[in-house]
């Protein structure tokens, strides 16, 4: 008996120093591959990364890359009114202005007012909810860009006019982006309209700058989604600027990211202001980025969807809350989206937003999802529900 316990305790140290060595060995690997940074970094990923923080932030670098002309990378890319055609017929976009008001600030009105529209104006809207550190009428404006591969599939399926969504959801098509596929939304505030106005000679400190038809904005807010994920990566950032932002980390409740930020949870406020981790500055070092895109941080990032007693929630103080004007608890990107949808006579599911947060919206029969791209709504000129025949 003697005997056999000792074998046993023998095969029993052997077994663990074996395990051991097994986890020494993947342990290294495994941090290895987290701290390595892509070969280029202004090249958009074509897989996640170790954590959907640091995915977020290798899109936030590569879209933010110097580009042709003074440009940010994501500036190159097509802006959703020339993706989707004025007069609602393929090929037929218009130029326009730069920047144009929120198609969600719009809906949300037209909701209001009993007529849910999508089609933004062509002129910056006022805020919804401004803050003490803007006058009275201070406006904000929007543009969205989508990349190569986002804007080929539209074109491509002849999905930029409403009459080949109408199509698609009649033959029950199954809309799905390419993995490469990436859309940017911008937010910036005058430089006139803050209670503390500036120039664009003389930007605040950490905050990007521009001078847009004639006049010096603030970047005050960017999404970011990416297919990268089958229900898509979201992430909001904002700069760490009180003059510019002082509801960040707030308005929606406290920033988290793990991957970017020390400390890794920020509540906003005078105090709360993080530094960098030493991944991400050599991540935008190596990327040559403008030293002002350092102070910018990752509010949050969401790749799940919750349930209606505990929902995943992600907004940003300017492009949902001061923008829109949503309310703490209200705001999920990830939700939100997934009610895209149009239905076999052309309705778009516009109608159909609520308070989206929690579960997956259950598309409902004769209707198909437009996998979360809100954009696509914008196929019909003059309000999204007043397409012509044959459009």
């Amino acid at each position: 008996m003697k005997r056999n316990l000792v074998a046993l305790a023998a095969i029993a140290s052997v077994m663990s120093t074996l395990l051991a060595a097994s986890m020494q060995t993947k342990q290294p690997a495994t941090k290895a591959a987290a701290a390595t940074p892509p070969a280029n970094p202004c090249a958009i990923p074509t897989r996640p990364a170790a954590t959907p923080a640091q995915t977020a932030w290798q899109l936030f670098v590569a879209a933010n890359c110097p580009a042709a002309g003074g440009q940010l990378a994501w500036e190159t890319w097509v802006e959703q009114l020339d993706l989707y055609p004025a007069s609602g017929t393929a090929g037929a976009a218009a130029p326009h202005k730069r920047l144009h008001g929120s198609p969600l600030q719009r809906a949300t009105q037209m909701k209001l007012a009993g007529a849910p529209q999508l089609a933004p104006s062509t002129e910056c809207n006022p805020m919804s909810a401004p803050p003490s550190n803007v006058v009275q009428g201070a406006t904000v404006c929007e543009e969205v860009h989508v990349n190569g591969p986002a804007a080929n599939y539209v074109t491509q399926n002849g999905y930029q006019i409403r009459s080949g969504q109408t199509q698609a959801a009649q033959k029950r098509a199954n809309i799905q982006f390419p993995a490469s596929a990436v859309e940017v939304k911008v937010d910036w505030i005058p430089a006139s309209d803050f209670a503390q106005p500036f120039s664009c000679s003389s930007p605040p400190q950490g905050v990007h700058v521009e001078t847009i038809d004639g006049t010096c904005y603030a970047m005050a807010g960017m999404h970011i989604s990416s297919k990268l994920l089958p229900n898509w990566l979201w992430a909001t950032f904002e700069p760490q600027n009180l003059q510019t932002n002082p509801n960040r980390c707030i308005t929606f409740g406290a920033c988290r990211d793990p991957w970017g930020s020390v400390p890794a949870t920020s509540s906003g406020g005078p105090s709360g202001n993080t530094a960098q981790t030493a991944a991400l500055k050599a991540l935008m070092t190596q990327a040559k980025l403008a030293p002002e895109l350092f102070n910018y941080r990752l509010d949050g990032v969401q790749t799940v969807f919750g349930t209606a007693q505990n929902p995943t929630l992600l907004g940003n103080s300017i492009i949902e809350g001061e923008n829109v004007g949503m309310k703490p608890g209200t705001a999920s990107c990830i939700t939100c989206h997934s009610v895209s949808s149009i239905k076999t006579d052309g309705t778009d599911g516009i109608g159909q937003i609520q308070d989206q947060i929690g579960p997956q919206y259950k598309v409902p029969p004769g209707w198909i999802a437009r996998d979360f791209a809100w954009s696509m709504a914008l196929a019909c000129p003059n309000g999204i529900q007043r397409c012509a025949q044959g459009q």
